[in-house]
């Protein structure tokens, strides 16, 4: 049960339980509700499921170079009318953001959520929740192409159809990790460092849930021996019991995230990542005609790194240092080495690092490092989640 006023603060168990009760009962007889999505692109073709409808955004002009676009959400007829419908468009706009990578959020009250005309004083006050910047350095791409509106739609019909289907407890725990990559979408440019560790954060509950302790843990090769020894030397025991029960603290989780990763994204998915300008060309070809002009800003050009060219171990060692970046900033605020937050590289970029001795003021060494891409890794997450919800869900 929610509260009875959200007061302006959204507490996400609340949304989880609104968006797929645990048990619910269709009122068909009930008045249309409706409740908003604050997108950053303009839907012009709605998105139909099967309890609700996502419709053509709204758009409202802010100064400068900023729009808002406002989503009108019809939403299921399985709760109460008006009763904190917009947690339910909340828990969406995590799932939105979850399959399209993008900035996306709704109101954090329920208020003008009553309304199914939307006057400009309304317009107003939800526009300013999410300005959205359409031209100049850092703009979003807000127009899409059909193949990517396809793509988006079916992508998010089968996620909310596996939410749909998974056993309950285990629903609960993929919109938590779903949640994180929303907050990694939605503060990336606030703070990149905190993005990034949202990222690696949403991926670990599902990766220590998949890949045991045991699977990846080392064996000692002398293990065997010293269990022999302690048998005839009880001075020895005391020392193994320490040893091993020490040895159970660590849950090796860096290792599970590795492992998690490396079979839920292999590589050869890595592929189906598009080119951060795949959208914009196709749109910009499906309007004027012309498609060959512009294909080469697409391709693989002589200085990008692609996951092909990489080994196995060399892959796996950028994803471990992936958890150790995480970790820095975990345990330090210690920002990861990236450089560039938008990447117009596909996979990679490579970044200098510079080992420079603060009380010498000499420089120690020089390093360049391969570093996937934060779309990459946001990749990374919502395929490896997708696929593990999916596999449990038996879709």
């Amino acid at each position: 049960m929610s509260r009875a006023v959200t007061a302006d603060h959204v507490l996400f168990n609340e949304c989880i339980q609104m968006f797929r009760p645990d048990h619910f009962q269709l009122k068909e007889e009930q008045p249309e509700q409706r409740g908003y999505l604050f997108l950053d692109f303009m839907l012009e073709q709605p998105i139909v499921f099967e309890y609700f409808s996502i419709q053509p955004t709204i758009e409202v002009n802010l100064p400068g170079a900023y729009s808002a676009f406002i989503a009108p959400v019809v939403l299921p007829k399985w709760f109460e009318w008006n009763h904190n419908i917009h947690l339910f468009t909340i828990a969406l706009s995590s799932v939105f953001s979850f399959v399209t990578g993008r900035s996306i959020k709704a109101p954090r009250d329920g208020y003008e959520s009553r309304q199914i005309n939307l006057d400009d004083y309304t317009l107003g006050k939800f526009a300013i929740q999410h300005p959205i910047l359409k031209a100049g350095p850092g703009a979003h791409d807000t127009r899409l192409s059909q193949l990517t509106y396809e793509k988006i739609k079916t992508q998010l019909q089968e996620t909310i159809q596996i939410l749909h289907k998974l056993p309950y407890e285990l629903y609960i725990k993929g919109m938590q990790s779903i949640r994180l990559v929303h907050l990694s979408q939605i503060n990336k440019r606030d703070d990149f460092g905190l993005g990034y560790y949202l990222l690696i954060s949403a991926i670990e509950p599902i990766a220590t849930a998949a890949i045991s302790r045991k699977s990846v843990a080392p064996k000692n090769p002398v293990l065997d021996e010293w269990r022999a020894k302690s048998k005839t030397n009880p001075e020895f025991q005391p020392l193994l019991n320490a040893y091993q029960q020490e040895l159970s603290k660590n849950r090796y989780i860096g290792k599970r995230f590795v492992a998690f990763v490396m079979n839920y994204c292999p590589p050869d998915q890595w592929m189906d990542l598009e080119h951060p300008k795949e959208n914009s060309i196709a749109y910009t070809s499906e309007i004027s005609g012309f498609t060959s002009e512009l294909s080469w800003v697409t391709q693989k050009q002589w200085d990008e790194i692609y996951p092909e060219d990489l080994n196995g171990q060399q892959i796996r060692n950028l994803l471990s240092d992936c958890y150790h970046h995480r970790s820095k900033f975990t345990h330090e605020g210690q920002n990861p080495p990236h450089k560039k937050p938008d990447s117009y590289n596909r996979f990679f970029d490579k970044e200098t690092i510079i080992d420079f001795d603060e009380k010498t003021k000499e420089v120690r060494g020089i390093n360049e490092i391969i570093l996937p891409n934060f779309r990459l890794i946001s990749f990374i997450a919502t395929m490896s989640i997708f696929n593990f919800l999916k596999e449990k869900s038996g879709v």
